[in-house]
């Protein structure tokens, strides 16, 4: 079993944490671990985010 890799990003000027689902060439898929209301609507709490836009977290 893998372990899963958490991240932490920016998105609508607030800070998220979550897991990386899948790995794309310049983007992650990435579970939220704490998805706003509006976030979990529009995208059920799974988001294609940019490499760039994402730092490890512990």
């Amino acid at each position: 079993m893998t372990q899963e890799k958490r991240i932490s990003f920016s998105w609508d000027k607030n800070s998220y944490k979550g897991y990386i689902e899948k790995e794309y060439e310049n983007a992650y898929l990435v579970v939220v671990s704490d998805p706003s209301p509006d976030m979990e609507e529009k995208y059920t709490n799974r988001m294609v985010i940019s490499k760039k836009d994402c730092q490890t977290a512990e």
